[in-house]
């Protein structure tokens, strides 16, 4: 025990530090995705608001010179003209003149110079018709004033500042801009650009990392002439990332916290269990209720199954289904079967007295079958309690046949005494029928899983028909389980089913309730018996 007590304080350990770390790691890569998710957002977040305002200047600009060329009535760069031209400049926010060009010759603006200026070969110019030509960084006006931007369509310049479309506030380290994507030609931007992410753009909306760590989005424009694009260097790309882990492990250390808490307090419960088992069984906190089994064929009750409870004082009973497999696992299970027999053996004594016929059902584990004491058990059983062997029926679950080198030789000794033996839970194990071509059996139990597959009509009630068949070729008497409806009951008795006990009939009882209730349901039984019937 001191080896198994040493094995779970390790695995505690163990599992408290993965309970602990795991959550917390999770939190750290969680950090990692959403500040990498805010950057790209941020990202991609700037490259709509450079288009957006890339859109709201064509817009503009096309606006002005549609509105000078349904009002072109004045002569070229007279006085009136360029007084229409100011008007139409002053209603665009984003322009700051408009002017008359012809070829590549500026004829005259509102920014004030008079005389025409040839500005060159535009920068970007298209075949298609009514298209604009565009110039970048032309240089309208003495220094120190700034350079310019000219686009020119039908005969009417718009002139506005090259940065207009990258006013956008950004950190420190971002570097974005626009590019016309027929020929990857930077158009404006902020910062130092590495030509390698314009040509590393395809078609769609693009994220990815360079060589030098730093993040990149690109967004092509709606009309697909051109692309904005903003890069964000690692540094700045792990403040994200810093910012997502203080919000992200506080989380994490919580949720580790409290799956560590749980890891521990399993664990204390695990080691501590065991001590509970002793001390019940030291102070006999253990009881017997007792689960009437009804003839099908008279409706009389021919017996009960002796079941363990356990109500700790001053705590919640705790179930049949935790303590057994805990006793089981903790070497404990013998020890509560011999108080079973002893409770039996003081329980029984008048029922058996005034019903010799009856039988009490007693479970018996792996442990019970293969122990040397389990036929002096069942000898000083029958002596206390009054009773001849036919009296107790020994259930065995299919667990407790798993190795016939031990049971075998037990059970085929028991039963040469004249007592009787049951497969119980038969069918919910891997090897079921093999046990019936091995031992010498009585009766065979129905698990309540085949009863309730009668109500369904399914493929398991098909299995049940077999077993049925099963144990009434090998002349096995068979008891079904956990029956809790007429027509369960109806079914079982029509299918050649003897036995049965459920909620239909009634549930675990104490022993002074049980008389009650054998007298009654017999009483009743003699009056109206019912016949067997057969499929």
């Amino acid at each position: 025990m001191l080896k198994r007590r040493t094995q779970i304080v390790a695995m505690t350990c163990v599992g408290a530090w993965l309970a602990f770390s795991l959550p917390v790691v999770a939190s750290l890569y969680l950090a990692w995705e959403q500040g990498h998710k805010e950057a790209n957002a941020f990202l991609a977040q700037t490259t709509s608001r450079v288009l957006q305002r890339s859109a709201a200047l064509r817009f503009q600009a096309n606006a002005a010179v549609d509105q000078l060329l349904a009002q072109d009535d004045e002569v070229a760069c007279s006085a009136a003209d360029l007084m229409r031209m100011d008007a139409v400049a002053a209603t665009e926010s984003y322009l700051q003149a408009v002017g008359r060009i012809r070829d590549n010759v500026l004829e005259c603006s509102t920014l004030g110079a008079r005389e025409a200026l040839d500005i060159g070969l535009p920068d970007r110019s298209y075949s298609e018709p009514g298209t604009p030509r565009h110039w970048d960084n032309v240089k309208l006006l003495p220094e120190p004033a700034p350079r310019f931007s000219v686009d020119a369509r039908a005969g009417y310049a718009v002139i506005y500042l090259p940065d207009i479309v990258t006013d956008v506030l950004v950190p420190s380290g971002v570097v974005f801009g626009q590019f016309a994507l027929m020929t990857r030609k930077l158009m404006r931007f902020m910062g130092k650009v590495d030509p390698e992410w314009i040509h590393k753009f395809e078609k769609d909306e693009t994220f990815f990392k360079d060589d030098q760590g730093n993040l990149v989005s690109i967004k092509p424009s709606d009309l697909g002439s051109t692309a904005a694009f903003a890069a964000m260097p690692p540094d700045l790309v792990k403040s994200y990332v810093y910012g997502a882990v203080v919000r992200t492990i506080p989380e994490g250390v919580i949720i580790g916290a409290l799956l560590a808490l749980v890891v521990l307090l399993r664990a204390r419960y695990q080691l501590s269990f065991k001590a509970r088992l002793r001390e019940a069984l030291r102070r006999k906190e253990f009881h017997m209720v007792y689960q009437p089994v009804m003839d099908l064929r008279t409706n009389r009750c021919v017996g009960a199954e002796a079941l363990i409870r356990w109500s700790p004082p001053d705590e919640p009973p705790v179930s049949p289904a935790v303590f057994i497999p805990e006793a089981e696992s903790h070497g404990l299970i013998k020890q509560v079967t011999a108080q079973v027999m002893e409770m039996v053996a003081r329980d029984s004594v008048a029922l058996i007295t005034a019903y010799p016929d009856t039988h009490i059902a007693i479970n018996f584990s792996a442990e019970d079958l293969h122990s040397p004491q389990m036929e002096g058990q069942l000898t000083t059983l029958l002596q206390h309690a009054g009773a001849q062997s036919h009296n107790i029926l020994i259930e065995a679950t299919e667990r407790g046949l798993m190795q016939p080198d031990k049971a075998k030789g037990r059970l085929v000794s028991v039963r040469a005494q004249g007592f009787k033996v049951a497969i119980d839970d038969f069918g919910t194990g891997s090897s079921s029928l093999s046990y019936l071509a091995t031992y010498d059996l009585d009766l065979l139990k129905i698990d309540k899983m085949f009863v309730d597959s009668f109500e369904q009509n399914s493929s398991t009630s098909k299995v049940a028909l077999h077993i049925i068949e099963i144990a009434r070729t090998l002349a096995l008497e068979m008891i079904a389980e956990g029956v809790e409806t007429e027509r369960q009951r109806d079914t079982l008795r029509a299918a050649g089913v003897q036995y049965a006990q459920g909620w239909l009939f009634a549930r675990p009882m104490p022993m002074g309730d049980l008389m009650g209730f054998m007298r009654a349901s017999n009483d009743i039984a003699a009056v109206a018996p019912v016949a067997p019937e057969t499929i």
